[in-house]
């Protein structure tokens, strides 16, 4: 069916499907501890950013989106809905993605805060200029908010409106589908009351900070 509206690099394609597809969650090892992400999380963040699955999954995200992007085209004088298949197929892609680093959680009751992800799946989703240029205003308003989930929204709303800037009012459409990605994790934690948790690698010595009874359960 998809073959009738488009024209598909099938290698290039079934390559993004994998990295994108793909739950980052399978890959939390017996080391991998839970931490709500509204809590004080300032200790662990040393933690959290070396832990080497976050980048993995920036870059996964950034490289799946590219090879998403550059394998789809449009038919041909398209008519009807073969004039948005491309957009539609690559917009419900991402969405599924996000979708899936988040609710594919180890730990009860939560949901995983695929921030990493969701930065790469918005870098390559438009011109690198404007992605830098969003999250560079993202990311200071959410650290200055105090509110690590607030980073989701203000992530939309400034690739939102970044984009239209950059592009113009033709990019709207586009680009809704890539702000919709980014504010699903904290909807979905909304919608069906769950956590958003972030993953950081515990220490060998439980007698740590981090390796508390505590932090444990989180």
């Amino acid at each position: 069916m998809i073959a009738r509206y488009l024209i598909v690099d099938w290698p290039q394609f079934l390559a993004a499907l994998v990295l994108l597809w793909v739950p980052g969650g399978l890959f939390q090892g017996e080391k991998t501890r839970y931490r709500d992400i509204s809590r004080d999380w300032d200790d662990h963040l040393p933690r959290i950013l070396a832990h080497g699955l976050h980048t993995i999954d920036l870059l996964r995200a950034a490289l799946g989106t590219w090879l998403l992007l550059d394998s789809l085209h449009s038919v041909q004088n398209p008519h009807g809905l073969a004039k948005y298949a491309v957009l539609l197929t690559q917009g419900s892609i991402r969405i599924f993605a996000v979708w899936l680093q988040t609710v594919f959680c180890r730990h009860p009751d939560s949901a995983n805060a695929p921030f990493a992800f969701v930065v790469g799946l918005l870098l390559t989703g438009m011109a690198p200029l404007g992605s830098l240029f969003a999250l560079g205003l993202a990311i200071p308003i959410a650290m200055g908010s105090r509110s690590p989930a607030a980073f989701f929204p203000v992530l939309a709303i400034a690739h939102l409106g970044v984009g239209v800037w950059f592009g113009g009012r033709g990019m709207v459409l586009p680009l809704c589908f890539g702000s919709f990605a980014a504010t699903l994790p904290l909807l979905w934690a909304l919608l069906f009351r769950r956590e958003l948790v972030i993953t950081y690698r515990a220490k060998r010595h439980t007698a740590e900070p981090w390796e508390s009874p505590d932090s444990r359960a989180r």
